[in-house]
């Protein structure tokens, strides 16, 4: 058993704007945590909340830090969260991530400990319930937010619809977590969603300073000197969406828009590229319009678990490659009347 003084401190790290409706849920989950107290802080980096937002974090004890409402987004709002973490261990945790037991937080800590190679740990899966949103249980389901990334491989949470690890890289199964080898060209989109990082190389190897701070391009830095053992744990995180589905369809425009194309210059890691992923992206295309495989795959999936939700699967496979299509149409055209 490990000893207290042995445990690593812990630094969370919790990007907010106008984020109430999850913020208190996700915070009381931590207060239960078994982890001890004394080794763990919290951070709450935040664009210039107008609703309770900030009051709930200081009730439950999170230093809060006032972002520019100017350049806020939730990437850039961690990467300031990021130059107050003292933790030896960051977790970057979103404020509608709930951790879904007590022992969560050891559950994730294990892994470096047992392995001291190990760069980052995450949950395999986002926690399925029946009693969620229908919405919610669909992205649990499928292991995402967005078919698209399913499809291209790049997920960074496994699907329900195989058992153990069926991501990419390397895997080795350690018993309480599954041991990963990655390399640039086979990394998932990964560093969010309760992702847990050693401070000292996310400091040393990654442009982690607020203006070019985002989660998987983090990480992507990291491999990319050689350092590309990872680890996920056989548990799960609580993913809370809105359940309103044109609200979440916009905001997914909205982060094509921020992250595919205004922010690419910066950007050291591509769910998307071009080199390597048109085939899949033409692949995801045609099976969009024809729905026949998304169709196929909801059927596999809901064998394997009796969900209705998954049967969302090829609706929304056809409407994410119209919101992608549409946020690529939309910019060619302005850039030929601004050019």
């Amino acid at each position: 058993m490990t000893s207290f003084t042995a445990l690593p401190s812990v630094s969370i790290i919790i990007a907010t704007y106008n984020s109430s409706r999850t913020l208190a849920t996700c915070l009381l989950n931590i207060a239960k945590q078994s982890y001890p107290k004394s080794k763990v802080d919290i951070i709450v980096a935040d664009g210039g909340s107008r609703d309770a937002t900030r009051s709930i974090a200081k009730k439950y004890g999170a230093l809060v830090i006032k972002v520019d409402p100017a350049k806020q987004n939730a990437e850039y709002n961690k990467g300031v969260g990021l130059v107050k973490a003292r933790g030896e261990i960051v977790l970057f945790l979103d404020h509608d991530n709930i951790m879904p037991h007590r022992k969560w937080l050891s559950s994730i800590i294990m892994p470096f400990l047992d392995n001291p190679t190990i760069i980052g740990v995450e949950p395999l899966r986002f926690h399925y319930d029946p009693k969620m949103t229908l919405l919610d249980r669909y992205f649990s389901l499928i292991g995402g937010t967005d078919p698209v990334v399913y499809y291209l491989g790049k997920n960074s949470h496994a699907s329900w619809m195989t058992d153990g690890y069926n991501l990419s890289g390397k895997s080795i199964d350690k018993g309480k977590y599954y041991l990963v080898t990655f390399s640039k060209d086979t990394l998932p989109a990964l560093g969010g969603n309760g992702a847990a990082l050693r401070r000292d190389y996310v400091k040393k190897y990654a442009a982690s300073d607020p203006d070019h701070f985002i989660h998987t391009d983090v990480v992507a830095d990291i491999v990319s000197h050689g350092y590309s053992s990872y680890a996920f744990t056989k548990d799960t995180i609580i993913h809370l969406t809105n359940n309103k589905v044109i609200p979440f369809l916009k905001r997914r425009k909205q982060f094509i828009e921020q992250y595919q194309f205004a922010y690419r210059s910066k950007r050291r890691y591509e769910i998307f590229d071009p080199k390597r992923n048109i085939g899949a992206l033409i692949y995801y295309i045609l099976i969009s319009l024809t729905l026949v495989v998304p169709t196929l795959d909801a059927i596999r999936g809901y064998l394997r678990v009796r969900d209705v939700a998954w049967f969302l699967h090829p609706l929304l496979c056809f409407v994410f490659a119209c919101v992608y299509g549409w946020a690529v149409l939309e910019r060619r055209i302005k850039h030929v009347f601004m050019a």
